[in-house]
C-alpha cells in the first residue's frame, strides 16, 4: 500500500509554487498536496477532513512564508523547525529533515499577523527564529496521530520590517477581494509600497518554496521517525 507524504501550504499562491516543483512526483501517489488556508481555524478544518486518511500518511510537511524574528535572518532565508510552539509556550517536536542552507530552530505560531517591528520584537521572547500562523495546530494533530511532522518556511519579511494591514482584503486562502483591497489602499495609502514590496517578494521567492518542498520529499526517511 502506498503511504504518501502530505505536503501542506497555507495559501493558494504557495500551493502553486510547490505544485510547479513537484508535479512529476504527484502521479505516483507517494506525495499528496493540500492547501489548509490561513490561521488555526483553517488548519483545524483541514485536520477534520484528514481524519479518515490519518493511518495511511507516512508524514506531513508544512511549507510556506514566514516573518523573521531573529535579527540575523534575511529575506529569502530558509528556516526549518526543530519544534513548533504557540504563545502559551507549548512545544511540539518536529522531524528535522536534511535541508541544505536551512537555519534550524523553533518557529512560533501566532493567531494574528505581526505587522510591525515592535510586535515582532515582543515575540522574540519566545526564542523562535520566525513567526507564522498555522503550524502548531497541525503539528498537534500529527503528534496525536503519531505522524511525523516537518515544518519549513521562507522568510518574506525581516524582524525590522512592517507589513501592510490587509484586513478583509484577503480570503482564508490568500485570494484578493479587489473591492476590499481598493478601499483599504484608498484609506491607507502608506500601505501601497509595503504591498508592492510583498507582492514582488512572493513572486521572486516562489521557486524557493518549490525547491524546499521537493527537497523535503526526496530526503524524507523511508521509515517513520
Amino acid at each position: 500500500m502506498v503511504t504518501p507524504i502530505l505536503l501542506v501550504t497555507p495559501t493558494l499562491s504557495e500551493y502553486a509554487a510547490v505544485r510547479a516543483a513537484i508535479a512529476d512526483m504527484l502521479p505516483s501517489g507517494n506525495v499528496k498536496l493540500r492547501t489548509c488556508g490561513i490561521g488555526a481555524d483553517a488548519v483545524r478544518s483541514l485536520c477534520g477532513r484528514l481524519e479518515d486518511a490519518a493511518g495511511s500518511l507516512r508524514g506531513i510537511a508544512l511549507v510556506g512564508w514566514a516573518g523573521g524574528l531573529h535579527p540575523d535572518l534575511a529575506v529569502g532565508d530558509i528556516v526549518l523547525a526543530d519544534v513548533t510552539q504557540n504563545l502559551q509556550g507549548q512545544r511540539i517536536p518536529c522531524t528535522v529533515v536534511p535541508l541544505p542552507d536551512a537555519k534550524v530552530g523553533p518557529l512560533l505560531t501566532v493567531s494574528e499577523p505581526l505587522l510591525t517591528p515592535e510586535s515582532k520584537e515582543a515575540a522574540r521572547g519566545s526564542s523562535a527564529l520566525a513567526v507564522e500562523m498555522e503550524a502548531y495546530p497541525l503539528a498537534s494533530w500529527a503528534w496525536t496521530h503519531h505522524i511525523p511532522f516537518a515544518h519549513a518556511r521562507v522568510i518574506l519579511d525581516t524582524a525590522d520590517e512592517s507589513l501592510p494591514d490587509l484586513g478583509n482584503a484577503l480570503d482564508p486562502f490568500g485570494r484578493v477581494h479587489p473591492g476590499h483591497l481598493a478601499w483599504r489602499l484608498l484609506t491607507r495609502p502608506r500601505s501601497i509600497p509595503l504591498l508592492l514590496r510583498l507582492a514582488y517578494r512572493t513572486r521572486v521567492l516562489a521557486p524557493i518554496l518549490g525547491r524546499i518542498a521537493r527537497a523535503i520529499v526526496q530526503s524524507w526517511p523511508t521509515q517513520s521517525l
